[in-house]
C-alpha cells in the first residue's frame, strides 16, 4: 500500500515548512542586509522553537513563519528604526501577504513570544537546579586526574 501511495506521488515527498516562507517575507521588507541576516537568524530560531510545541501543529507554515518574523522584529526592537516595522504595520502587511486575518497573526505572534518566555524560564530553572547539584556533589578543589581519585 505504501508503494502505491509513493508511486502516485511520483516519490515527491517534499513538504512546505515555515523556513520556506522566511526568506520570502524578508525579501518584502525594506531593511539593511546586515539587519536582514540577524532577523533571519532570530526568525529561524522561533520557527525551530515552534516545532517543539504541540500547539503549533495545526498552524499553517506561513502563519508560523510570519509570526516568527514579527516576534523577531519585536524582540530586536527594530520597530524604532522604521515605521513600517512597527508591530501593527508589520502584522497588517504580513497578514495581507499570507491572506490571513491580522488578529490571527497577532495571536500566533503572542503564542510564540509566550513559548519563548516559558522555554527560557524552564532553562533558567534547569540551570539553577544543575548548579545546586554541582555545588553539592562535586569537590571543585580536585580534578578528574588527581591521584587520590584513581582506582588502581
Amino acid at each position: 500500500m505504501e508503494l502505491l501511495v509513493l508511486n502516485k506521488l511520483k516519490w515527491d515527498l517534499a513538504s512546505v515548512t515555515p523556513h520556506d516562507f522566511i526568506e520570502h517575507f524578508l525579501s518584502k521588507l525594506k531593511i539593511y542586509p546586515s539587519t536582514k541576516q540577524i532577523l533571519r537568524k532570530h526568525a529561524q530560531t522561533f520557527v525551530a522553537l515552534c516545532a517543539t510545541d504541540v500547539n503549533f501543529i495545526a498552524s499553517p507554515p506561513s502563519m508560523v513563519a510570519a509570526g516568527s518574523v514579527v516576534a523577531a522584529v519585536q524582540g530586536l526592537y527594530l520597530k524604532s528604526q522604521d515605521a513600517s516595522l512597527s508591530s501593527q504595520n508589520l502584522t497588517n502587511f504580513l497578514s495581507q501577504v499570507i491572506r490571513s486575518d491580522p488578529d490571527c497573526l497577532r495571536s500566533c505572534q503572542e503564542q510564540i513570544e509566550s513559548l519563548l518566555e516559558s522555554s527560557l524560564r524552564q532553562a533558567q530553572q534547569h540551570n539553577t537546579t544543575e548548579t545546586k547539584h554541582v555545588d553539592e556533589d562535586v569537590d571543585l578543589s580536585s580534578t578528574p586526574t588527581d591521584v587520590r581519585d584513581i582506582n588502581i
